[in-house]
């Protein structure tokens, strides 16, 4: 296998990290071989993340990113995976700056949720998703509605991202979000959209599907590079 896998970390670095060994490990049961991956970690500062999650903006998040694509594409890499939901408010202009293709998580995750046939899920991700509508306006071309919490409970999601990202979270966090699921009158699914989640709500048991967008990104990653 010739093709090298770009890999946009350090945007939750522990998720990125597990992203990254779980897509190896994945394409070494596959092919009996070991991908060329090439892992390019941002310098991102804590507080422009934190402004971020919150739904402010970060020209030091596209900054990095652009520079990132830029490297990437130097080394040649086959393609590039971005294992964050929320800085895919930047995917149009990252796309412009790079020959190399860029996988979308929201892309492939509102293909994921209109394979499995799903109409109306509830969205648990960063303010700065929910607001920008990043899978809101991509599901809504599948005609699937999407679901959202309210004010105060956005902000109790943003606030328990960044405990993930911290290492400081809580029973009573997850406690709290199930609570915020149950809110979502008529929901058929689940989308954890932030890359972060997944790894704290591993045990959750809803009765409805549950969207791991990491997982989607990562099957979405083997399928293109081992093609």
């Amino acid at each position: 296998m010739n093709n090298i896998l770009g890999i946009v970390g350090g945007l939750g670095s522990e998720t990125c990290c597990e992203f990254c060994i779980s897509v190896n490990n994945k394409i070494r049961e596959l092919i009996n071989t070991q991908p060329h991956i090439i892992l390019d970690n941002l310098p991102i500062s804590l507080e422009a993340e934190e402004k971020l999650v919150n739904g402010g903006s970060s020209q030091e998040h596209l900054d990095l990113l652009n520079e990132s694509i830029e490297r990437l594409n130097k080394l040649d890499v086959s393609v590039i995976a971005i294992p964050c939901n929320t800085v895919h408010i930047f995917i149009d202009e990252l796309r412009k700056n790079s020959r190399v293709p860029i996988l979308s998580i929201i892309e492939e995750t509102a293909r994921e949720c209109k394979k499995l046939n799903l109409k109306r899920l509830g969205l648990l991700a960063s303010t700065k998703t929910v607001e920008t509508g990043l899978h809101s306006n991509q599901l809504k071309n599948f005609g699937i509605d999407v679901v959202t919490p309210n004010s105060e409970d956005q902000k109790f999601i943003s606030e328990c991202i960044l405990k993930i990202i911290k290492n400081t979270t809580s029973d009573n966090d997850k406690d709290r979000i199930v609570k915020i699921i149950k809110t979502f009158n008529g929901i058929d699914g689940i989308i954890l959209g932030c890359t972060d989640l997944p790894r704290f709500l591993s045990n959750l048991n809803l009765n409805i599907p549950i969207i791991n967008t990491t997982a989607v990104l990562e099957n979405a990653t083997i399928k293109e590079i081992t093609r």
